[in-house]
């Protein structure tokens, strides 16, 4: 039977609570929370998150009000922290901007756990404010609520850059507008400029194809990477490379069997690693220059090895029913390019969307 108990700041702190039920965690931990502390990094330092594999964050981000101003800092510390202190935590962050509710919990697989409170993630709310919740360990009820909250969700998976780039924007209308403080009418919605895939400069958006991997460490079938992540950084060698902008659309491919594994457009500017990352993931070194994408086939990125769309195939299957249309931009009608090791090449509009198609077909073949 399920465990349902009160937790109460009067009697006791939600903050104790918390700490224990994400120090046990070996999994995911979920904290929804619409106001976080401004100083988060202190808050999060009271806490054992060393059993924890990946860590999500939904909260607000309200477009045309003071969190236009505030929350990107916010956010880029709460980032900073694990990126620091708990560098092998995978953090996600979600925006609801409708969200009210908190809520607290701990998956790990049969092992669910989860606090529903009046209480914001600040410290005041945590323990200094009168606050009541439920602590329980109801699996159905919990699912329930997981599903509901990730279907409420406006933005998903919101990137470090993204908010890095938020914060700028925020660094800079405050300056235009020093005032905003005492009169708080925010005309902004920074999340949707920094979130889109979109450019309304860029009309005829470019198409590439992009090996992933290299000789030394190809991408095997029988392991079965999983390439679904919503938002993926797309390396490219000490080259820095030219041509890529926001908008345009990037392939895919498997160095090794050659299959495709997604496609993707491009959400933000050229970004160079830093030393600490090449220290941390020493592949990086040859592959320091990258841009974000947002995944626009997830579901067969995260089973591209079932389709098995090696690009060699898909290449010929087009040549035939296109013979007269180049596939690279440069006009050739091979990928020596790939094959020699580039780390991508331009490809036609034509062929392009023929490999969507084929990734698109696939996602509508498999089984729901």
């Amino acid at each position: 039977m399920a465990e349902v108990s009160i937790i109460s700041n009067t009697t006791g702190n939600h903050l104790d609570k918390l700490k224990a039920l994400y120090k046990s965690a070996t999994d995911r931990v979920v904290i929804v929370s619409p106001f976080l502390a401004a100083n988060i990094s202190g808050l999060l330092q009271e806490f054992d998150f060393s059993g924890v594999n990946t860590l999500e964050l939904v909260t607000t981000f309200k477009p045309a009000d003071a969190e236009q101003l505030t929350k990107p800092r916010v956010l880029k510390e709460f980032i900073d922290f694990f990126k620091s202190k708990y560098s092998k935590v995978k953090v996600k962050v979600h925006v609801d901007n409708h969200l009210h509710g908190k809520l607290y919990l701990s998956l790990s697989g049969l092992n669910k756990s989860l606090i529903l409170s009046s209480a914001n993630f600040t410290r005041s709310g945590l323990s200094d404010n009168h606050e009541w919740g439920l602590s329980l360990d109801d699996n159905a009820i919990i699912d329930t609520l997981v599903e509901e909250i990730f279907d409420s969700i406006e933005y998903f998976d919101v990137t470090y850059n993204q908010i890095a780039r938020a914060c700028l924007f925020a660094e800079q209308y405050a300056k235009d507008f020093p005032d905003w403080t005492r009169k708080p009418n925010i005309n902004s919605d920074i999340l949707e400029s920094v979130y889109s895939v979109d450019d309304t400069k860029n009309t005829e958006p470019k198409y590439f194809l992009k090996p992933i991997g290299h000789s030394d460490s190809p991408i095997l079938l029988e392991e079965m990477r999983d390439f679904s992540d919503l938002h993926q950084n797309l390396h490219f060698s000490k080259r820095k490379p030219q041509g890529v902008r926001k908008g345009d659309y990037v392939i895919t491919t498997a160095v090794g069997p050659g299959s495709l594994l997604s496609y993707f457009k491009v959400t933000g500017g050229l970004q160079h690693v830093t030393d600490e990352e090449i220290k941390r993931d020493g592949w990086k070194e040859r592959w320091p220059w990258y841009m974000e994408g947002r995944n626009q086939s997830p579901e067969f990125g995260g089973q591209w090895w079932v389709h098995n769309i090696r690009r060699q195939d898909a290449l010929n299957e087009f040549l035939q029913k296109h013979q007269k249309t180049p596939v690279t931009y440069a006009g050739g009608y091979g990928l020596g390019t790939i094959n020699r090791g580039n780390d991508k090449v331009r490809i036609t509009k034509e062929f392009g969307d023929f490999l969507i198609s084929k990734i698109e077909g696939a996602i509508k073949e498999s089984p729901a």
